[in-house]
């Protein structure tokens, strides 16, 4: 195995690790911090402050351009101030009052503020552009299917062992795997640089298109997390739910997102998927309803499995909207303003909602408006990505077997480190279809009179199969005969 595919191999095993730890976190920790705050007395004032401590952070992000680390810095202060935000967890030992959650929480959400900008400079650095894409999806895969496991559990362990026990027990796991992570080695890249928060804010200033994808977002969002604190009343109060129901609820919740991705991946692999976010948007955004007219638990699993599927619509179509609408000299100043903007709307809608239950209209009216603005913003992202989302045709591509590329391409894609099997899609050939350019170009220029001949196309105007687009989605930050080299091994080393 060359020397590139077993530093791959060896980088997915580290990532797997750090993504099997991150679901076990999620599932551990992060979805019972409402429950476990309601449970201790917190007041629907608090669970809204609960529900904006990831936003309050969040808006921090703008100043991060301040502190971007050295090159060869980046993976091991990505890593270790994920295990910080993690560890603070370990003080659940001590105590799980409401106070307390809050401050853990904030912690933790502020470590990953500062991090998340810089993952992306990570991950250009760790695998080769070809194979990008489907890596970030199998990890996501995998952090999915660990917190698919672990809902369940956690339902029991929370009743066996306490709650305390159980939110150490999920710092661990996730401290185990953002150590993994830090045992990668990422290349040298044209790395994001440091800025200013003014340089950040004047990207959305200049570039209409990205005020348009803030503003989806900010409607959107405002909807669903202006409701979300309110799932812990429903689910307490209401339903005198269990610690295990809550927990199968997850369940039918985070196997619903696992399936999403695979079928999603699926389709990302054969048709442009900018209509996958609106419809993550759109399904989200209705959850709110199940909460609002569900005559029991039972019900409520529908909701979960639209919140499941949503949410990871939302992550995979998301990734291909931003690489695909922001460019990549914009990419990280708008990701810190976008982020900032989001979080200011986060810690405002929480508190928006519970200040009109405390006006006495109750909490029907906050769900209903919620998914009133769920839509909304569905609705806006549609237009801001200019896709018609009457037409996506999802299941008909997914099922399908339209200009796909050989079986066996199907199956390696399965195997990280493999090398594309680009016999199989000869018209990629670029070095041949120039040649043929060229020399008909120069046959037909006898008659064509000065500059009137035909202009050689670029090498980005070739025709392709629309199953391999996902492979550019990571951005371009090679030169291009580098990346065809990447993409087509030779005759003799594929023999070899």
């Amino acid at each position: 195995m060359p020397e590139t595919e077993r530093q791959v191999a060896r980088n997915f095993s580290f990532d797997a690790t750090g993504a099997l730890g991150t679901g076990l976190f999620n599932a551990l920790v992060v979805n019972f911090l409402a429950i476990i705050a309601r449970r201790e007395g917190a007041d629907p004032l608090f669970l809204a402050a609960l529900a904006a401590g990831p936003f309050a952070a969040n808006t921090l992000a703008i100043f991060t351009g301040f502190w971007v680390p050295a090159e060869r810095h980046r993976v091991s202060y990505v890593a270790l101030l994920t295990m910080l935000g993690r560890a603070l967890f370990l003080g659940g030992l001590l105590t799980t009052g409401p106070i307390a959650l809050l401050w853990m929480g904030l912690g933790m959400w502020l470590t990953m503020a500062m991090v998340a900008p810089l993952q992306v400079d990570v991950w250009r650095g760790t695998y080769p552009q070809r194979l990008r894409a489907r890596v970030l999806g199998y990890l996501k895969v995998l952090q999915t299917l660990a917190g698919a496991i672990a809902a369940p559990l956690s339902g029991l362990l929370i009743e066996r062992l306490g709650q305390g026990p159980m939110l150490a027990m999920g710092a661990t796991l996730g401290m185990v795997g953002a150590a993994s992570s830090s045992r990668v080695l990422s290349g040298p890249v044209t790395a994001s640089r440091r800025f200013t928060p003014a340089a950040s804010l004047r990207v959305l200033a200049e570039q209409p298109r990205y005020r348009r994808l803030v503003l989806a977002w900010v409607v959107w969002g405002f909807g669903s997390f202006m409701a979300t604190p309110l799932y812990a009343l429903v689910l307490v109060d209401r339903f005198q739910a269990s610690y295990a129901d809550i927990g199968w609820l997850q369940l039918a919740g985070a196997v619903s997102g696992l399936l999403a991705y695979l079928i999603l991946g699926q389709y990302l692999d054969r048709k442009s998927g900018l209509g996958v976010t609106p419809l993550g948007f759109l399904l989200a955004g209705v959850v709110p309803l199940f909460f609002l007219f569900a005559p029991g638990l039972p019900a409520l699993f529908f909701g979960y499995v639209l919140l499941g599927v949503g949410t990871s619509a939302n992550d995979l179509g998301w990734q291909l909207a931003m690489v695909s609408r922001v460019a990549d000299e914009h990419r990280l100043r708008y990701q810190a303003a976008h982020t900032s903007i989001t979080g200011l709307r986060g810690v405002a809608a929480p508190f928006v909602g519970s200040l009109i239950i405390s006006l006495g209209f109750g909490i029907g009216p906050v769900l209903a408006l919620g998914a009133v603005l769920g839509v909304v913003g569905a609705v806006l992202m549609a237009r801001a990505l200019e896709v018609d989302m009457l037409n996506l045709r999802i299941f008909g591509a997914v099922v399908g077997n339209r200009r796909r590329p050989h079986r066996d391409v199907v199956l390696r894609h399965w195997i990280v480190v493999e090398r594309a099997r680009i016999e199989v899609a000869p018209l990629l050939d670029v070095d041949h279809v120039l040649l043929a350019r060229q020399q008909r170009a120069a046959a037909e220029a006898p008659g064509r009179r000065g500059g009137a001949g035909r202009r050689l196309e670029s090498p980005q105007q070739l025709p392709h199969d629309p199953a391999w687009d996902p492979l550019a989605l990571a951005g371009v930050d090679e030169p291009e005969q580098h990346q065809v080299g990447q993409q087509h091994t030779p005759v003799e080393a594929e023999a070899a």
